[in-house]
């Protein structure tokens, strides 16, 4: 073979390649992460984010976003180094958060083409600068030039930046000529960015945060957002005190802490191996878990409760790189419940390959190992954290129904449900005194007026409600009466039909006893799901008579013929099937 290396090329065209690794499978959440890795790495306090916008085609863009740091800062060797892709002093580290040395540097490129950063080491009262802009790049590879980066400069920081630079060391990592930004959805709208980016950056370094690391985002300090709820001072600590003072009085004094229940939290051996991993399994508090159908209203979307349904959160070595659902591990299947159920799972970078850990920290799935582990876990843990549920909730419906009567777990979900669905049209509604009178009628009916107080108390109580639901004493064959007012339609079911007493209430008792009576949790599950079915059935009708703008001339007569049908047929058939 010649050793003439004239006609050698180079196995990479600087240009083109990196180019090619802007697809490298950033969001911008996780690009932005990676350089608060390095801030941490380099011993800082506190790390601040700046983003600046500007309009870009007719529409609001982001522009241009800093870090800045407190940390050890760069001499002029490392910093010329900082950007170049494979350079790190902890390259295939088992003990730091940084590895590979390109994590930071394909962030950058992945969202702009320009990444320019200061230093200053301790005892120094330069700030040095680099940069590396890949336009340029590119059109001195097309020239034949060299392309790399320049030593150290004394370029200034930008004006508008250097009250933000500390003054002692520190470090300064601006991207610029963004062209590639987006949040978790591809929206790129500045608000949607950010909203996303401190929703992800709360979670991925809650435990930094929690334990005193600063992490400011346009001037606004990050709290911390654990789906274990078991960190203090976190954003779910936050929402839950201004959500009781609203709705109760509560104090809203900061430093009040709602912490979940622990259901494991143990160190377990990978199968095997001779590796270990912490798993922690966590309910959520009851302040959070309130009662059955609320997991999807304002105030859980708040929590991000439903994005946590079934997602299992890695951290390694304290920072998280993947929060997703891994598949077939819950028990039976991922439930709706399961969004309450807190996952962690924390280990070492000894077990970077068995997780799957690549250059970018996102997107980690664990090996078959690790995977049967967890499982193991999730099936002897999961079942008793949905029990842990299913007896909260069966409490409070147990409370509600003493408060509000049997029907006041489902009316609750039915006015989330209805925010998002077609409106009534009734225009034979009463007049407002009629109304009153209406409701007053209702509360006598429902044995809620013993007291003014108590009357008013339940009128108030059901007011903002797009359904009421009552069982009542009524004469006749009527399986159900409707009564619509303007925005609102009572229901009072019939407690004398014998679709009632032979079909309903056996299922409402049925569902209310569990397996206490031999007849199993399965039994109770379809029970409660039978009530909710046949109570969301007459709903739905009352729902499609609303639509009619004279609904009682126009059906009246059909909820007759139904109820006196439906008794018949009751009556007729019976054990067929």
């Amino acid at each position: 073979m010649s050793t003439d290396d004239t006609n050698i090329v180079p196995i990479v065209l600087s240009g083109q390649a990196l180019l090619s690794l802007r697809e490298s499978g950033h969001n911008f959440p996780s690009a932005v992460g990676e350089v608060i890795d390095n801030s941490i790495e380099a011993r800082a306090n506190h790390i601040q984010i700046i983003t600046e916008e500007a309009m870009k085609k007719n529409k609001k863009s982001i522009t241009q976003v800093s870090f800045i740091d407190d940390g050890e800062g760069m001499d002029d060797e490392i910093l010329q180094h900082y950007l170049q892709l494979g350079f790190s002093q902890r390259f295939m580290s088992e003990k730091t958060i940084g590895k590979f040395g390109v994590g930071a540097k394909l962030a950058g490129l992945s969202v702009g083409m320009r990444i320019d950063a200061w230093s200053r080491v301790d005892g120094s009262d330069r700030i040095r600068h680099v940069f590396f802009d890949l336009e340029a790049g590119i059109e001195a590879e097309k020239r034949g030039e060299k392309v790399g980066i320049r030593p150290p400069d004394d370029e200034p920081i930008p004006a508008h930046l250097e009250i933000y630079f500390p003054e002692g060391s520190g470090t300064l990592v601006m991207w610029s000529k963004i062209d590639r930004i987006s949040d978790g959805d591809g929206r790129s709208a500045p608000d949607h960015v950010r909203v996303e980016m401190n929703k992800e950056l709360s979670r991925i370094f809650r435990e930094f945060l929690s334990s005193g690391i600063r992490i400011t985002v346009d001037l606004t300090d990050l709290k911390p957002h654990d789906p274990t709820f078991l960190r203090k001072g976190t954003w779910a600590d936050q929402v839950v005190t201004e959500e009781l003072a609203r709705t109760s009085g509560g104090s809203r004094a900061a430093g009040q802490h709602f912490p979940g229940q622990t259901f494991f939290n143990k160190e377990v051996k990978v199968q095997n191996t001779n590796h270990k991993i912490r798993v922690v399994i966590t309910l959520a508090p009851p302040q959070v878990l309130r009662f059955k159908g609320a997991g999807g209203d304002a105030f859980a979307r708040k929590l991000r409760i439903p994005e946590n349904e079934g997602a299992i959160s890695f951290m390694r070595l304290d920072r998280e790189i993947n929060y997703t659902l891994v598949p077939r591990l819950f028990p039976g299947g991922v439930q709706t419940k399961d969004r309450y159920i807190g996952f962690e799972v924390y280990f070492t970078p000894e077990l970077d390959r068995m997780m799957g850990v690549r250059n970018v920290k996102r997107g980690a799935v664990p090996a078959d190992e690790l995977r049967a582990t967890l499982r193991t876990v999730a099936e002897s843990v999961i079942p008793n954290a949905r029990e842990e549920i299913d007896r909260i909730w069966g409490e409070v419906n147990r409370d509600d129904a003493v408060k509000a009567g049997e029907h006041a777990p489902i009316t609750k979900a039915l006015k989330e449900a209805d925010r998002t669905m077609p409106k009534g049209r009734v225009k034979q509604v009463p007049t407002p005194k009629q109304q009153e009178r209406e409701y007053e009628n209702l509360a006598k009916d429902a044995g809620r007026n013993t007291t003014e107080e108590e009357k008013a108390a339940y009128v108030k109580e059901i007011k903002d409600l797009p359904f009421v639901i009552e069982t009542v004493d009524i004469p006749g064959d009527d399986l159900f009466q409707l009564t619509h007012l303007k925005e609102q339609t009572i229901i009072r079911l019939n407690e004398r039909h014998v679709f009632y007493q032979e079909m309903y209430e056996p299922l409402q008792m049925l569902s209310k006893n569990g397996g206490s009576s031999g007849t199993g949790p399965d039994a109770s599950v379809t029970a409660r799901r039978a009530i909710e079915a046949i109570t969301l059935l007459l709903v739905a009708y009352a729902k499609a008579e609303s639509m009619h703008e004279t609904p009682v001339d126009q059906y009246k007569e059909l909820r007759k013929w139904w109820g006196s049908f439906t008794e018949q047929y009751l009556t007729k058939i019976r054990d067929v099937l």
